[in-house]
């Protein structure tokens, strides 16, 4: 599919965001007439709005309206409702799309006669038949359709099995809302609903000349002094931190340059003046290691709930950020990115989050009732595709491969115990699941966590058992495993070069798994997370990343986010703290990013010393 115009793309992203303004305008078209007066153009104009076919231009109510009027056998009323679609829609479309309706409106009737003959209602059928029968009998698809009265138990009849199934009916509902959503902002609409247009210009504007000044009155950076030595208006951003967040809106970046102490290589513990920096120890190394330091930190005040998932794009420009509220936001952490905003108000619970790693406006849900749904980010239409295997309901996780538009997803029989599972590989462009295998079990496993190789050929599972299966991620089948003997396993990487393996305990325990010499333990250290002292301190799988390098890991035991070298065990730098636990954490090029449980996001800039 090519890709839009900057200008087109424009346009459509602004009549979108009119059309979801619809009724923001309509109260400013009724203060407008009471001011001037137009008492009876008024009255008119509330008359039309109550018989308002269009819906509002809601995709959902069209949506509902068609199936509702299919499933009550009111064909006629289905015909003439979709006759006034055409001609006041997907009549203005590209050609391209004549196909499409003409195929939607081959399924609402469809729709229709499954409904009537579950009801038992032939001479339904029958009427309908008759009136055109004879023109769709020149389709070779309908010719099965036409003897459907005369059939008792259509359902068990291979050519209509499909069709009475509820995941088609649910299918078709999805499909023909994405549709819908497509077709508005294609529409030549008034300008009266562009002022969106105008308005995001402004912004950015304003954002760039805001950033200007700062730069000339050498204001851009708060140094660490000014923000915690208790003299200065500390708070200011800090303050606005908690469980209840009034706005979720951008604070101004807090940006700190400079530390209050370096950390060095000692053995002594480090202090720092700031009040929320806790007191770390080093492990020394006589040997040159990667040490990262983050060089800026910003807030982002998203949420007014705590904030369960969150991911950066592949290419590190959008995070996506889900909350406790099922609402989910896709925004650009950089403030002046020209990039809208996205929020979505789910009406499903969200388990697992991912990026394609080649479409980056792709983005892939998997909700509790195992369905993946695609989130075009550019056009914010959602599709909808089950994937799940009825066996293995509940997902452990879900990781997208970076060579191609698939996605491998490890589910368990029981939510409580993944020693039984199973895994799936879902082509995202085909929609369908090209391969799935259920492994042996692994006893007394309570949880289980996976990485993929570069270029998504191997996979490794790690069971919290301590057992590590190393599977062909093209066909499922396992090539090797390792019993590491160790408990609570949270986390599994592969190293760059992809000869040995790197896995983390749930205490902070680091080992390194050799894959070509005989699976042999080639070092063992302990990152230092406080875990024996602070019980809450425990890691997840959520709550640890790895560099791209591989080089450098990042834990968040509590409330603030450990670098740690992976060869040392040495901490590199630490995060200031938030105001409460950290969920989840995640990594891009030369950003990391924390989401708490008090709605905040912190984006950290770190660089290689």
């Amino acid at each position: 599919m090519s890709q839009l115009s900057p200008a087109t793309a424009d346009y459509v992203l602004s009549a979108k965001a009119g059309i979801e303004s619809l009724e923001y305008i309509d109260d400013l078209l009724r203060e407008y007439l009471l001011f001037r007066g137009f008492t009876s153009t008024l009255q008119a104009f509330e008359s039309d709005l109550e018989q308002d076919r269009d819906q509002g231009f809601h995709a959902d109510k069209i949506v509902d309206e068609l199936l509702s009027m299919a499933r009550e056998l009111r064909v006629d009323s289905l015909q003439e409702y979709w006759k006034y679609l055409s001609f006041r829609f997907f009549s203005h479309l590209s050609p391209k799309y004549q196909r499409t309706t003409k195929m939607f409106e081959k399924r609402l009737l469809r729709l229709f006669l499954v409904s009537a003959a579950k009801a038992g209602r032939r001479h339904d059928i029958r009427t309908f038949m008759g009136r055109h029968g004879t023109e769709l009998g020149q389709q070779s698809d309908w010719i099965p359709w036409l003897g459907l009265e005369y059939i008792d138990q259509p359902h068990e009849r291979p050519e209509f099995e499909a069709y009475f199934a509820d995941e088609w009916a649910a299918s078709l509902r999805a499909a023909l809302a994405d549709f819908m959503q497509t077709v508005f902002p294609a529409m030549a609409v008034p300008r009266i609903l562009l002022f969106d247009k105008d308005r995001r210009e402004r912004e950015a504007l304003q954002r760039k000349l805001h950033i200007f000044e700062e730069h000339m009155r050498g204001e851009t950076k708060i140094t660490a002094h000014e923000v915690g030595d208790g003299s200065g208006p500390v708070g200011l951003v800090e303050d606005h931190i908690g469980p209840a967040v009034v706005s979720p809106r951008l604070l101004p970046a807090l940006s700190i340059s400079g530390r209050p102490a370096e950390l060095d290589h000692t053995t002594e513990p480090v202090h720092t003046s700031e009040p929320d920096r806790a007191a770390v120890h080093v492990v020394p190394t006589d040997e040159p290691s990667s040490v990262l330091r983050i060089s800026q930190e910003d807030i982002f005040l998203e949420h007014n709930a705590g904030i369960s998932m969150a991911k950066f794009s592949a290419s590190g420009e959008l995070i996506a950020s889900y909350d406790d509220e099922s609402v989910l936001r896709v925004w650009a952490p950089d403030p002046s990115s020209t990039q809208p905003k996205l929020k979505n108000e789910l009406d499903f619970a969200v388990t697992a989050m991912a990026w394609d790693r080649r479409h980056t406006h792709l983005l892939y849900l998997y909700d509790e009732s195992g369905f993946i749904h695609t989130l075009n980010t550019k056009s914010n239409l959602l599709g909808r595709h089950p994937v799940f295997d009825r066996r293995h309901p509940w997902l452990q996780c879900m990781l997208p491969s970076a060579a191609s538009s698939t996605l491998l997803t490890v589910c368990s029989a029981k939510p409580e115990s993944s020693s039984d599972v199973a895994v799936l590989l879902w082509d995202a462009a085909a929609s369908r699941t090209v391969a799935s295998r259920r492994l042996p079990a692994s006893p007394d496993a309570h949880g289980v966590c996976a990485a993929l190789n570069h270029n998504a050929t191997l996979a490794a599972l790690a069971y919290s058992s301590g057992h590590i299966r190393l599977i062909d991620a093209r066909s499922l089948e396992t090539v090797a495993t390792i019993n590491t003997a160790q408990r609570d396993v949270c986390a599994v990487e592969l190293s760059r070069d992809e000869d040995s393996l790197v896995v983390v305990t749930e205490s902070g325990a680091l080992t390194r798994w050799s894959l070509r010499k005989s699976h042999e333990l080639l070092a063992e250290s302990s990152l230092d997370i406080g875990a024996s002292a602070l019980p809450d301190s425990r890691l997840d799988c959520d709550r640890v990343a790895f560099t791209s390098d591989r080089d450098c890991i990042v834990v968040a035991p509590r409330d603030q986010c450990l670098i740690f070298n992976i060869d040392s065990a040495s901490l590199s730098d630490c995060t200031r703290r938030h105001k409460d636990l950290i969920s989840v954490i995640d990594m891009a090029a030369d950003r990391m990013l924390s989401a708490s449980e008090d709605g905040t996001v912190r984006v950290a800039q770190y660089r290689k010393v």
